[in-house]
């Protein structure tokens, strides 16, 4: 019966996430793998802080599946939860040896997954499958595991790192965990072997590159600088991280007093991927810890929900516990709810990328053979303009945010390769430019003085009005 309520939950999830649901696009994975298949590399000709997991994911499906990129991206993230969700129900029957724990702890991960999940094929949700991969193979036997068993928990948390480098906190974490569990060194070795082999041949694969360089840049020296602006933790945010976790201390209350002491590996991995919300705090960035405290939150519930038809006889503490239960389900109803709520583009739409498909088609309509573009500001979503008017940038590419443009290599880089070979077109979007963006501030100055505007678009959701501007050549 479990399976085939699995098996419903699986269909609604796949319905849910190609026709109602609408998460965003992120350039990561639908423009810079577009870029990079024009023949960009990544850290050299691409500038980008993150981890390249998942844009060298998108490139390699971009050039096996010839069809929308978003489309593409979306299939792949609807791929993706459906895995996870298999993966969650897994973990939590093995470790309670009981299906219906292994349905609820998924029915939870299906219900918060909506809330948090507002980005399609996110580091964090590529990260997440990668460690709960690691503890499935783990779990696999209640015995001590196998070297083999050792060496592929190394390979799936190696590879996690290649998605997002606070992985590495649950490496150390792992690692520390098998010394002290197994008390053998060799053990601990086979892990760490398995843990480098990946990371270690993308290091080789850049430097064989030349890039490497810029990638110690972009993805340490860039991140641990401080010079990207962090977001706080706020009040709505905070609540929705307090209700979907409650279970999860209750689930290590009670592993600390079960005999299985291996299960308190579950909640340490937890805290090492709730690493990913600092420093900017975003519901994105939940989704690293949440397939874990689904599987805790299930296991807990499988044991609770059996004492449910004794409640008459439950003393005094059990039924105040029950009275705040309710309270908490209604909290947890409402705010998974809520994310099923339409936006104004409507059910199924790809946020990000859908809204720009009328100024799209005004540029591709204009544009000629060879002609660059860039847009003012490149943020997570403007990027999208290239593989939909099929114009890549005329160099460097970087993305707009201010505190890309902080460093004095970006600002130097761009302004010197503007000055001989400029984008043909140059789109930009007034309302996300900030006053205190030096770099946006400058190249705004060469548009002033060498482009042309050709026309002002419609209103774009979250993104005003575009302006366009062509390049005056000595033609003109």
């Amino acid at each position: 019966m479990a399976r085939r309520l699995l098996i419903l939950l699986l269909i609604a999830q796949v319905l849910t996430h190609l026709f109602w649901l609408s998460p965003s696009a992120h350039s990561g994975q639908v423009a810079i793998p577009w870029m990079m298949n024009q023949g960009s590399a990544l850290f050299d000709a691409i500038w980008e802080q993150h981890a390249p997991g998942s844009s060298l994911l998108g490139a390699a499906a971009q050039r096996l599946l010839d069809i929308d990129p978003a489309l593409l991206v979306k299939l792949l993230n609807t791929l993706l939860v459906v895995a996870l969700t298999v993966m969650v129900y897994w973990l939590a029957k093995m470790l309670a040896g009981s299906a219906w724990a292994g349905l609820l702890a998924a029915l939870v991960w299906a219900w918060w997954e909506p809330v948090y999940g507002n980005v399609m094929l996110y580091f964090d949700t590529l990260l997440a499958l990668c460690l709960l991969a690691a503890l499935l193979i783990y779990f696999r036997s209640a015995e001590r595991p196998s070297p083999r068993q050792i060496m592929l928990m190394g390979l799936l948390m190696g590879a996690a790192t290649l998605f997002k480098q606070h992985a590495w906190l649950a490496v150390a974490i792992a690692g520390c965990w098998l010394l002290l569990s197994e008390r053998n060194l060799k053990v601990v070795l086979v892990f760490a072997a398995g843990a480098l082999a990946l990371p270690l041949l993308q290091w080789l694969t850049l430097l064989a590159q030349g890039s490497l360089e810029s990638y110690i840049y972009w993805n340490w020296t860039f991140n641990l600088s401080g010079t990207m602006d962090g977001e706080p933790l706020d009040g709505d945010l905070l609540r929705k991280l307090l209700l979907s976790n409650l279970l999860v201390f209750p689930f290590a209350l009670l592993a600390l007093r079960g005999t299985r002491k291996s299960k308190l590996l579950l909640p340490l991995i937890w805290l090492a991927t709730l690493v990913t919300l600092y420093p900017r705090f975003g519901e994105i960035h939940a989704m690293a810890h949440l397939p874990f405290a689904a599987v805790m939150s299930g296991l807990v519930l499988a044991k609770a929900l059996p004492e449910l038809p004794n409640w008459r006889d439950w003393d005094t503490p059990r039924l105040a516990l029950a009275g705040l239960s309710i309270g908490i389900g209604i909290g947890w109803l409402w705010t998974g709810a809520a994310s099923y709520l339409h936006t104004p583009l409507g059910p199924g739409a790809i946020l990000a990328y859908d809204e720009f498909g009328a100024l799209a088609a005004e540029l591709k309509a204009r544009k000629a053979d060879g002609d660059t573009l860039f847009a003012l500001p490149e943020t997570d979503s403007t990027p999208q303009l290239h593989p939909l008017t099929n114009m890549p940038a005329p160099g460097i590419w970087v993305k707009g945010w201010r505190w890309y443009f902080r460093p004095e290599r970006v600002r130097q880089r761009l302004s010197a390769e503007w000055e001989s070979a400029p984008p043909t077109w140059i789109v930009v979007f007034p309302a996300l430019i900030r006053d205190d963006n030096i770099g946006i501030q400058a190249l705004l100055a060469i548009v002033e003085a060498r482009y042309e505007q050709q026309f002002i678009g419609e209103e774009i959701y979250g993104h005003g009005r575009p302006e366009v501007y062509r390049l005056v050549t000595a033609s003109q």
